[in-house]
């Protein structure tokens, strides 16, 4: 899609969405964004604000990252968020409660994306030391590490199939499946997102975006 295209999209968007209802403001910089139904999830600093999507207000607010928190996710049944840090770990968070439910070390570098399994059984995390490690949630325990060439900036599970990633490194786009099974040749691409089904996917790189 070159830019003219690009443009009419998004000149179409403000008809379809109608106007903003609210306006949070924050005294600091907002490093990831992630909505659940109507709770919005905020990454700052060092710490996590719940926002109430329909009033603004400020639910909560989750601590216990060492850094700015660069990568949210909700769990597809909105009961856990996971998150990632410059501080090269990974927290799972209790929605309802704002605990944290377990920790995941191992990465050396900081995590740029973070996401959960449709199964709610797996978290993938994408690193700037060039790694996917895919956590199991229960034992806490990382059982697989995918080396990359590059730096991983995004990383998702497919919403329908548990055993389906895709993943951005170095400016490409790979799919793979779980046990690191590359799925087609790699193209170019830096930042990546399924469609609701699973069935197809975007990707965009500075000067265009494909479906």
């Amino acid at each position: 899609m070159d830019l003219s295209q690009e443009a009419k999209v998004v000149q179409g968007l403000p008809s379809r969405w109608g106007t903003c209802v609210c306006t949070v403001t924050l005294d600091t910089y907002t490093n990831g964004l992630m909505c659940w139904r109507d709770t919005i999830a905020v990454g700052l600093r060092s710490h996590i604000i719940m926002l109430d999507g329909i009033t603004g207000s400020q639910a909560a607010i989750l601590s216990g990252h060492t850094n700015a928190v660069t990568s949210l996710t909700f769990s597809l049944d909105g009961v856990s968020l996971a998150s990632g840090s410059y501080d090269n770990t990974i927290k799972l968070w209790d929605v309802q409660t704002g605990g944290v439910i377990k920790t995941f070390h191992g990465h050396t570098d900081a995590i740029f994306s973070v996401s959960i399994s449709a199964d709610c059984t797996t978290i993938a995390s994408g690193s700037g030391d060039k790694s996917i490690h895919l956590w199991d949630i229960q034992t806490r325990e990382c059982h697989c590490v995918m080396e990359q060439q590059g730096g991983v900036k995004s990383v998702s599970f497919s919403p329908t199939d548990s055993q389906h990633l895709i993943f951005t490194f170095d400016g490409k786009v790979q799919q793979c499946n779980t046990d690191g099974h590359k799925i087609n040749p790699a193209h170019g691409g830096e930042h990546v997102a399924f469609s609701p089904d699973g069935i197809q996917y975007s990707s965009c790189q500075a000067t265009e975006v494909e479906v």
